[in-house]
């Protein structure tokens, strides 16, 4: 038996081969068999458009944006706004409604369920068949209806799940972030994101997959993960320059929603606070993600992580300002968030490079381990952003999981004999003779 995904893909075929009267005939029947599939009406507003039935379509869109966003969908309802926006600049008003819904202060806001979007794999009846089609002008007024009826979905959710980063807002700044997003529609194979390139916009995936991919040092292509509807990526462009990390592309049909520093410069009134919630937004989600893999907190469980996240501070730091001093007693844990910081030792007259950190790497723990004064400065390499947590809550972390004492004691161990053989390197390039004391060997 086909199903509903089996009937879709074909659908698509067709859509994107030209063959619109048999894509439309298709999708005209995934509507009638699941009248809360969003896909399938979005593809009859796509199809329509494609006919040049430019009034039909946004008919057809309208309905698909109030659907999307009472039931929880808001992305998708942005997408048939951004549509009708091409089509007629003056219908961004319809942006304002979707705002005071999802923005900052909404009472529909809260613990919610999203409406189904129907069941993929249901089976199609075996009495449907497309041998026979009608008439296209017939097929296309029976689609517009189909598409654009809401009567059969009955009641919408009570309250709706907030969008990362843009709930923050207030609803004036969050209606001029909608007006400025920017559409994309990638095809399969699509870049959308290529790795080491100047990073000047994030996206929000309202619809489709993504596959996210780096290479090593050899070139060879790692994948890293596969992001789904409702992801948001690229978000470091904008609160950070440095170049992009990864490469993007679409794995499937893709719909986009793109904010960039353009966007940002043409909203200058809302800037700031965007900055805020996108500033905000973006550490909470690095340093969540830095608990998850850092070896350092693996010992803990979720709920943990969570209540250690809310004792940590952010901190900014400009290139070339010490974090920690050499001979400075410990102030407590300090993890790299964003940026590069220089370790550093002075050793006679000279100042030795030990180690340059990176994102997610962890410092100023061996001398609380230690309880000694620090033997190395952390100089900023470049604008930095690090996370503090004080002395006497890692004290307390120490006392209470053993499992995360023994990583420090065993990363002190390693950090000393790194220290052991730069200094020697140094030393033996300078023909001196190497005297070591365990003072020298504390890192930091």
């Amino acid at each position: 038996m086909t199903t509903c995904r089996e009937l879709r893909g074909d659908a698509d075929e067709r859509l994107f081969a030209g063959d619109y009267h048999g894509a439309l005939h298709r999708y005209a029947a995934l509507v009638t068999l699941q009248p809360q599939d969003l896909d399938a009406r979005l593809r009859v507003a796509d199809t329509l458009l494609s006919l040049e039935q430019v009034q039909r379509a946004a008919v057809v869109y309208t309905a698909l944006a109030r659907h999307a966003a009472n039931g929880g969908y808001p992305l998708r309802a942005l997408v048939a706004l951004k549509v009708l926006m091409r089509l007629e600049p003056q219908l961004a008003a319809l942006l304002a409604p979707v705002a005071q819904l999802y923005a900052l202060g909404s009472p529909r806001l809260g613990r919610a369920v999203r409406l189904s979007p129907g069941n993929p794999e249901q089976e199609l009846p075996p009495t449907l068949s497309f041998a026979e089609q009608k008439p296209l002008q017939d097929l296309i007024e029976y689609a517009e209806r189909m598409a654009s009826n809401l009567d059969p979905i009955g009641a919408y959710p009570e309250f709706l799940p907030a969008i990362p980063l843009f709930s923050e807002l207030p609803a004036d700044a969050f209606a001029a972030v909608l007006g400025a997003l920017k559409l994309k529609r990638p095809r399969p194979g699509e870049t959308i994101i290529a790795e080491g390139e100047p990073g000047q916009s994030f996206y929000m995936l309202a619809r489709g997959t993504v596959r996210v991919t780096r290479k090593d040092l050899s070139g060879a292509v790692i994948p890293l993960a596969s992001l789904h509807d409702g992801s948001i990526f690229g978000e470091m462009a904008l609160v950070s320059a440095s170049p992009r990390t990864a490469t993007v592309t679409a794995e499937t049909d893709c719909d986009l929603l793109e904010f960039d520093r353009e966007a940002l410069t043409s909203i200058a009134r809302e800037a700031g606070t965007i900055a805020r919630a996108l500033d905000k937004f973006t550490r909470e989600r690095l340093l969540n993600n830095l608990l998850a893999t850092s070896p350092l907190f693996k010992p803990l469980d979720r709920k943990q992580r969570l209540d250690l996240v809310r004792r940590f501070t952010a901190h900014d730091v400009a290139q070339g300002v010490e974090v920690i001093r050499e001979g400075q007693a410990g102030r407590g844990l300090f993890v790299v968030l964003a940026g590069e910081l220089d370790v550093s030792k002075v050793d006679g007259t000279d100042r030795v490079l030990l180690a340059t950190l990176h994102p997610g790497d962890v410092f100023g723990e061996i001398s609380l381990l230690n309880d000694g004064p620090t033997t190395a400065s952390v100089t900023a390499a470049r604008t930095s952003t690090v996370l503090f947590l004080a002395r006497e809550i890692f004290q307390r972390l120490l006392e209470a999981v053993p499992d995360i004492r023994a990583y420090i004691e065993s990363l002190s161990e390693e950090r000393m004999m790194d220290t052991r053989i730069v200094l020697e390197a140094s030393r033996e390039d300078e023909d001196e003779a190497v005297d070591l004391d365990e003072d020298d060997l504390i890192l930091i």
